[in-house]
Order: structure tokens, then C-alpha cells, then sequence
């Protein structure tokens, strides 16, 4: 075939290679835009019909087998088997020792799975296995000697199809077992002799059955034992046994599993011991045996350095370049391995806005982006750490660790770009898939994926129960439901399958179990541990504080830390934000002055008579108050006492404000008085007050801002919807004339600012082009001001009429690092919150050995 010719929708790029099961060739796949080798079958082999049939049904075998070590097939078309393209060298020896055994356990770790599943390779070989640049292995031509075998009883399609290519006889020959050169059926044992075989030549660079003609080859294998002696010195003995019972001629002797394979490998050798011969021995020990005893017990005591207690080491995990950490979500976006190997983390781009799966090994300082893994969030490993499940765009995926193999598993909530459908997953040892869609209980689906089924149902009250963990007996549940009473919040065990539930702890955010039995928890910003019995789930003795300054959001109960099964903690923290400065900044960017203190500021907004700003104060149990700042003298009064609400809007007269309590539900504050009523208790969210000041406009945060109604505040008090959208949508704010209002929407793939005619959004327009967040109007209603993700404040100019005309957004200034930013009515003055950059930002931080700070308290 010629570059540029085509197999379906698979465009071919050139030629790979050519052997006895046909020609290979890289081509590209134009409906999903990858690369893909394609092996186009022998014309005479692809012409019969019958043994297309059984080779379509061996294929399709083939295809379900799904290991980061075997190169994956996609499917078959038009004669021609589309496999996955490796990248990479093909395995030659000699090679240093530890090499050779991290190959080694990497081909033992394929063979398992397959065998596994009943399928055995047949065709083992060097050259049917490549190592990709990376170090990981591939194993080719997975099965596929059996599924072009003419007839049973032949010695193997391999030989059949390989006369045409001088040398592939010979070094398919090499890597039978003799049974497979008798011609007689083989089972998985073939596999584990072709091992050996494998194995032997990675440490001697040399054929072990190695001749001049396919006769001579077979000979060797029926006859000939290994030459041990050529193996390296350094060669560790349990090595040697292992191909010793690999390689036995009799597969009845022989090793009859692969995983004890990886087993031996996995050992480590006994210390040598120094002995004397029997007789001396023996003359030493009978005279002196009290006391020699005696000696030993007091010299152990004395001699044996005390064991050193390694410490907790703390180390930055960095986000790759041109990327940055994805906008606080308060979830666990990093996380370790269960062997502690690996952070699988998720990185935003920077030139596209959009979130990918990367994965750092702990050893190196280079991280891996995933492909295909656009739009991820909230990732979560397989027990054996070979595939990491995660939610992206609706739909619940997994993907290799090593990349290549993505699948959808199910859907896991309605489509919503850069956001998270789900809040966490887990994954047992028998295939089983337990994760959180929002606003709903926990669901479960098949590893492999399917159709997706309930397993919890909410309590009275609750609105979802999220971030489940599998308890090391892969029946039991953690996980956290969130109640319309914050108070009610609680972290519950319980028995996949069962409707019964303990209560383990109320806390405000979700938890981790941790071996060796405890669980670890965030409380105001601290992650505790504290031991639980495995048995009741009741928890032990008292907690102990184990990391500061965790990012968690009482909200919705996430906590951004994750653990490992060995002593590897990865969490979001750093150092706690410092004091922040209110200032004033005019359209240049210029500092005018300061107002009022330093304090521990959150947020600000300026009510629209200019005379006092609403500040967001941290509090002492780790929640904020709202407090008024009077500009004219920087006096602070503080006017919400619960510690659990955030700044909302104020109302037109300056009188009043809105504020968003935690876990849902908008309350209204009268400012001189401080008195403060519910307006709605559901769990809704206050944008901005109409013009009027009869209404207010909310987003709903059980359904994450898809649905905007209209509050009345004036005769009964009950939302009205007015928009209900597949896309997040927030940030509303109203012109001053009540005809239209700007917000922030995810519709386009990423957040950006849209002005629309309120309330039939009938008439919409683009304000922003490279993201937008908050917005706001001029109190003449012919500019919006908002704020770029890097932190630019914009200008756009509006002209409204018969219809709207939105000007190109230009750049007014870069924001100080800090809290927010709130213009006044007329644009030309701007309250920002100034804050030291080195205390806002917040970084992954792995911990190794965590349980030293445990011990050490």
C-alpha cells in the first residue's frame, strides 16, 4: 500500500515493517485523530473466507483484553488488523540485571492478565515485545499464532506463514516449548517456557535455542539444556531457579502460573551467612554452649544498632509547564497511587482552559500527560495501579496508567464542559466501580463498564452522598452524605448491597481510611487522624493533627487530600493566607490609597451608595463572618454571628444585604440593625438584586448553577425558574435599567462572560473571547467591567438600543494579588484587596511516611 491510501477511515502513513503474518503500517485514524498501526493480512490468508471468519472471532477475543503491557487491538477492516501503534525499541540483551527483572515482571504482569482470561500468546518472543521510551513494555501480536493456525496439530501458524521472511522461522522456532515443537496442544505453560526463554536472553544477550535452520532450532529446543553458566555473576540465584522451573522440558514439571513468576522476581535473597565446616562447628559450640548463648543475648542487645525511625519528608509536587492547578474545586484533584508509586493529578492548560489527567511518578521530577483525558477531574486509581477512572464532560472514563486506552465506562450525570459530573469514585479488587454523581446517592458499574445502578439511597433531608471509598475488605463503603442541615453533615459506613448504614463521624467534610485503621479528616483547615475500629467503625482514642492549611469547602464537604496505602499523603494546602489591605485604584492601575487595617479578608463588595464595603473575615472555627467596613473611618462591624455565610448582593438603597449561607439557602441582613431573616431555605444562591429591589436572582447550587430563577421578596417568597441550561451558569448581575443581564457561562467549553435580554435571553451577545468570571456594570449602562483568568480587569463597551452592541474588551490593569476587586458606579475607581502573592498560593504537597507525624505526637 501507498502513503495516503486509505483502509477504511484509517489514512496510511507508511510502511513499519513486513513479516509472515503480513505487512505493518502507521496510519492515522481521521475519525479520532490518532495514530494506529494497521497489519494488512497475506492476500491468500484474507481471501478465505473461513479462516477470516474464525480469525474475526479469535480477534474479537483478543480485543477485550485491556493491560497497560499488551499492545491493545481496535478491531478488523477490510482484511487488516487495527492495533494500537508502540512506540518504541524491541527487547534485545544483554542487559544490566535490575533491567532485565523490571522487563521481566512487566511481560509476567501481561501474560497474567491474559492467561487470566483464558487467552495464551503462543508466539512469545523478542520481537514481539517492544520497550516504549518511557520503559514501559508492550507485548505485540497478542494470541494471534493461534488464531491464524491452519489446522489443529500443526506446529504453528508462525512457522506456516513465516516461510516467506528468511530468520522469522528461525526465531519463532527458538521461543517454542517442546511441546508446541511436537506439534501437540499447548496451554499457558508454552507462554511460560517462551518466558525463559526471554528472560535468559535479556541477561546473556545470547539465543538460548538458537541454530542455522528451523530443524536445528527445534532440536535444540527438544533436546539441549540451558547453558547456565553463561548467565551474568551477578545474577541473584532465585533468579536462576525461577527459569530453571520455567524451562523444564516436561510441562508437567514446569511452573504452571506466570503471577508466581512475578512473585520470585518480586522477593528479595535471604542474607548470606558465613559457615563453618560440621566439624568445627561442632567443637566450637559443645564447650562453650551456656555461655555462648548467654553472650549472644547480651551482645544482640548490645552490638545491634538501634533501628532509626524515619521522619515524614515533605516535597512540592509542581504543575507541568503551560499549565496551572484547575480552579479551586476543594476536591481531591492529586492523587496517590495505592502503592504510593505514582500522583495522578489534573492540570489546567493554559492556552485552552481545559483540565488533563497527568501522572508523576514519585521517582522523577518529569510528569506525564494522559492522552485523551480532556476535561478530567476528580481522578481515582484501580486497586493494582494499573488504570485511573475520572470524570470528564458526563460521562464516567478510565484510562492505562501508561495511556492509550481510554474507555467510557458510563454516564455519570448530564454533560457539563470544565466541571466535574461526579464528586469521587473507588474501586474494589472484583471489578467493581462505586462513584458520585451530584445531587444524587452513590451509583455502581461494572470496572470493564455498563450500565450504571444505585448503591445508596438518600436519607430524608439529603442531598447527596459523595466522595465513597472501599474499606480493605471491598465490601464496606466510607462515604460522605451531605445534609439541607449543615449540622447533620456525616461521614457513614456501609456494606455494598445493604440499605444499613453506621454513622462514624459528623464533620463538615468528607474522610479517607488510611492503614493501618485510621481515618483521617479535615476540621478547620487541619487534617486529623484518628484510629477506628474495623469491626463497629466506631473511632478511638483522640485525633491527631497531621497536616495545616488544607483546601476544603464546607459547602459541599470536600477536602482536597488523598492517601496511599503506604504512607503517602498528597493534599492541597500551603501557607495560610496572610493580612490583606483594602486600597483604591484608579483605570490605570494606580494605587490612590489605602482604607481602614489590614485583616484576614476574604472578600469585598461596595454597596451602591459607596459609603461601606462588605468584607468576607475568616473566623476562628475556620468558617467567615460578614462585617461592614464604614470607608470614611475604616471601622468594622461585624453583622453575621454564624460563622457560615458568604458576602451576596446588597440592595439597591444600601440598606440591606443578601448573604449565601453554607450548604444552601439565602439569607437577607438589614445593615444599621443587623437584623437577619431566611428568604430561602432551599439550597439556592444569590446573584444580584433586581433594580427595584423587589427580587433577587439565584442560581441553584444543588444542580450546580444550570437552573436560574427569579426570589420575589415581596408577598410569598417562592423561586420562580427562568432559565434551565445543559451548561454551568453564574455571576449574574443586571443592567441598571433591569433589560438585560451579563454572566458567566461554560457553553463554549470554557468560562466567558455573555450579555442577554432579560428574562426571555432571547438576544445574546459575546462579551469576552480568552475567559471571563465576575462581572459588572457601569451605573449608566454602557460598559462592563470583569475579570480575566490571569487576573486582567477588562473593559467592554455596550451600546443598547433595538439591539445590543458589545465593543471589543480592552485591558484596564493587572489586579493585585488578593481577594477581589468591586469598581464603583461610575468605573473610575476600584476597591481591591491587596494580598502578599508567596501567601496565596496554594500547592500540591506530597507527604512520604506520614504516619512519623502520627507517631511523633
Amino acid at each position: 500500500m501507498e502513503p495516503r491510501s486509505s483502509i477504511a477511515h484509517y489514512r496510511i502513513v507508511s510502511k513499519l515493517g513486513e513479516g509472515g503474518m503480513g505487512a505493518v503500517y502507521r496510519a492515522t485514524d481521521t475519525k479520532l485523530n490518532r495514530d494506529v498501526a494497521i497489519k494488512v493480512l497475506p492476500k491468500a490468508f484474507a481471501a478465505d473466507a473461513g479462516r477470516m471468519a474464525r480469525f474475526e472471532r479469535e480477534a474479537q477475543v483478543l480485543a477485550a483484553l485491556n493491560h497497560p503491557n499488551i499492545a491493545a487491538i481496535y478491531g478488523i477492516e477490510q482484511g487488516a488488523l487495527i492495533m494500537e501503534l508502540v512506540e518504541g525499541r524491541e527487547l534485545k540483551g544483554p542487559l544490566p540485571v535490575e533491567t532485565a527483572l523490571a522487563y521481566a515482571r512487566q511481560i509476567a504482569d501481561g501474560l497474567e492478565a491474559a492467561h487470566e482470561k483464558g487467552i495464551i500468546h503462543r508466539d512469545l518472543k523478542p520481537a514481539n515485545i517492544k520497550v516504549t521510551p518511557a520503559g514501559q513494555v508492550k507485548l505485540l501480536d497478542f494470541g494471534l499464532a493461534k488464531a491464524t493456525e491452519i489446522s489443529q496439530g500443526e506446529a504453528g501458524a508462525t512457522v506456516t506463514l513465516g516461510i516467506t521472511e528468511p530468520g522469522a522461522i528461525l526465531g519463532t522456532a527458538a521461543y517454542m516449548s517442546p511441546e508446541q515443537a511436537h506439534g501437540k496442544p499447548v496451554d499457558k505453560r508454552a507462554d511460560i517456557w517462551a518466558f525463559g526463554v526471554v528472560l535468559f536472553e535479556m541477561l546473556t544477550g545470547a539465543k538460548l535455542f538458537g541454530g542455522e535452520t528451523i530443524s536445528d532450532s527445534l532440536a535444540a529446543v527438544i533436546a539441549k539444556e540451558p547453558d547456565w553458566a553463561a548467565l551474568p555473576k551477578d545474577t541473584p540465584p532465585r533468579i536462576r531457579r525461577l527459569m530453571e522451573h520455567c524451562l523444564r522440558k516436561d510441562p508437567k514439571l514446569r511452573m504452571r502460573d506466570i503471577g508466581d513468576a512475578r512473585l520470585i522476581i518480586d522477593e528479595s535473597e535471604p542474607a548470606a551467612v558465613a559457615v563453618a565446616p560440621v566439624a568445627e562447628r561442632r567443637r566450637r559450640w559443645l564447650p562453650w554452649a551456656a555461655a555462648g548463648l548467654f553472650a549472644v543475648a547480651a551482645g544482640a542487645l548490645w552490638l545491634r544498632p538501634k533501628p532509626v525511625e524515619m521522619g515524614a519528608a515533605l516535597l512540592p509536587l509542581n504543575m507541568p509547564e503551560n499549565t496551572v492547578q484547575p480552579a479551586a474545586q476543594a476536591g481531591a484533584q492529586a492523587v496517590p497511587s495505592p502503592d504510593g508509586r505514582y500522583v495522578a493529578f489534573i492540570a489546567n492548560d493554559k492556552s485552552s482552559g481545559k483540565n488533563n489527567l497527568w501522572v508523576r511518578p514519585l521517582g522523577s521530577l518529569a510528569a506525564r500527560k494522559l492522552d485523551q483525558t480532556e476535561g478530567a477531574n476528580f481522578p481515582f486509581w484501580s486497586p493494582d495501579a494499573q488504570f485511573i477512572g475520572f470524570f470528564a464532560y458526563g460521562k464516567l472514563k478510565r484510562t492505562a496508567v501508561t495511556g492509550g486506552s481510554l474507555q467510557t465506562l458510563c454516564d455519570a450525570g448530564r454533560e457539563r464542559p470544565l466541571q466535574a459530573s461526579g464528586d469521587g469514585g473507588t474501586w474494589n479488587r472484583e471489578g467493581v466501580i462505586v462513584f458520585a454523581p451530584v445531587g444524587t446517592g452513590l451509583m455502581r458499574v461494572p470496572a470493564a463498564g455498563g450500565m450504571a445502578a444505585p448503591a445508596t439511597a438518600l436519607g430524608p433531608e439529603e442531598l447527596d452522598h459523595s466522595w465513597p471509598q472501599f474499606l480493605p475488605d471491598g465490601r464496606h463503603l466510607l462515604y460522605f452524605a451531605r445534609n439541607r442541615d449543615p449540622e447533620k453533615n456525616g461521614l457513614y459506613a456501609q456494606e455494598l448491597g445493604s440499605s444499613k448504614r453506621v454513622l462514624v463521624m459528623k464533620n463538615a467534610f468528607r474522610a479517607a481510611w488510611s492503614p493501618p485503621g485510621y481515618l483521617l479528616f479535615v476540621r478547620e483547615s487541619t487534617l486529623f487522624a484518628q484510629r477506628v475500629n474495623p469491626r463497629t467503625f466506631q473511632l478511638e482514642g483522640e485525633p491527631v493533627s497531621v497536616a495545616q492549611d488544607v483546601s476544603a469547602n464546607e459547602t459541599n464537604g470536600r477536602a482536597n487530600f488523598a492517601v496511599s496505602n503506604n504512607g503517602v499523603l498528597v493534599y492541597l494546602g500551603g501557607v495560610r493566607s496572610g493580612p490583606r489591605q483594602l486600597a483604591w485604584y484608579d483605570r490605570e492601575g494606580r494605587r490612590l490609597g489605602a482604607v481602614g487595617k489590614a485583616g484576614e479578608y476574604a472578600s469585598v463588595t461596595l454597596s451602591p451608595d459607596e459609603k461601606n464595603a462588605a468584607l468576607t473575615v475568616s473566623a476562628a472555627t475556620g468558617g467567615a463572618d460578614t462585617w461592614i467596613m464604614d470607608l470614611a473611618s475604616g471601622v468594622l462591624t461585624r453583622v453575621s454571628l454564624d460563622s457560615r455565610s458568604s458576602i451576596g448582593p446588597w440592595s439597591p438603597d444600601s440598606q440591606r444585604m443578601a448573604v449565601n449561607q453554607r450548604g444552601g439557602g439565602i439569607g437577607e441582613i438589614t445593615v444599621a440593625s443587623g437584623k437577619t431573616r431566611i428568604l430561602a431555605p432551599a439550597p439556592t444562591f444569590a446573584n444580584d438584586w433586581s433594580p427595584d429591589g423587589g427580587s433577587l436572582l439565584c442560581t441553584d447550587i444543588a444542580v450546580n448553577a444550570h437552573r436560574l430563577s427569579v426570589l420575589p421578596l415581596t408577598g410569598e417568597t417562592v423561586l420562580r425558574t427562568i432559565r434551565d441550561t445543559e451548561y454551568r451558569q453564574r455571576a449574574f448581575r443586571f443592567s441598571p435599567d433591569g433589560q438585560w443581564v451579563a454572566y458567566s457561562s461554560d457553553e463554549s467549553g470554557r468560562f466567558e462572560i455573555s450579555v442577554a435580554r432579560f428574562p426571555s435571553f432571547a438576544e445574546k451577545r459575546p462579551v469576552s473571547s480568552g475567559g471571563g468570571g465576575t462581572s459588572f456594570w457601569r451605573k449608566d449602562g454602557r460598559e462592563i467591567l470583569f475579570e480575566a483568568p490571569d487576573r486582567t480587569l477588562m473593559s467592554a463597551e455596550i451600546k443598547t438600543g433595538s439591539r445590543m452592541e458589545v465593543g471589543i474588551p480592552k485591558k484596564l490593569f493587572q489586579i493585585p494579588p488578593g481577594g477581589g476587586v468591586a469598581p464603583t458606579g461610575d468605573g473610575k475607581r476600584f476597591l481591591v484587596l491587596e494580598g502578599d502573592q508567596a501567601n496565596q498560593e496554594e500547592r500540591i504537597l506530597v507527604v512520604l511516611n506520614w504516619l512519623a507525624e502520627v507517631k511523633q505526637q
